[in-house]
């Protein structure tokens, strides 16, 4: 059991090794931190029911937290249960607790499509000197 934004979460457990329960509840994605058996939060979210299939690995961010972890033994997860409640309650949760501990995950994920300003500039300046050709 550990206590994130004064909640109680059942684990941390290893991800491959975790059994999902078929309940509804916030969950954190986690890794080791300095210190023995301290762990740190990459990314806060909420689930439906954790058991339904490719819950984590179907993540949009899931690549980016193998490559903090550098492997999925590295990551962990910790549930906190919440039968019965509905989507805005757990996203409310979610929010107060993401606001307290301020993961590096719980942001947007960039948009692959969306070029950097570095490839915008350079583009344009590709643009601009093939035009003065």
């Amino acid at each position: 059991m550990i206590t994130l934004a004064g909640r109680p979460f059942i684990g941390p457990f290893l991800l491959p090794l975790w059994s999902a329960p078929r309940t509804a509840g916030l969950y954190a994605v986690m890794v080791p931190g300095w210190r023995l058996l301290s762990f740190r939060a990459l990314h806060f979210g909420q689930a439906e029911d954790f058991s339904a299939r490719e819950f984590l690995t179907g993540h949009r961010r899931y690549r980016e937290w193998l490559a903090i972890a550098g492997t999925d033994w590295n990551l962990y997860i910790a549930t906190h249960e919440m039968s019965f409640s509905t989507q805005a309650q757990r996203e409310a949760v979610e929010r107060q607790i993401a606001r307290d501990y301020r993961p590096e995950f719980n942001h947007p994920a960039p948009i692959p499509e969306t070029p950097s300003l570095k490839a915008r500039l350079l583009a344009q300046a590709l643009r601009t000197n093939k035009n003065e050709r």
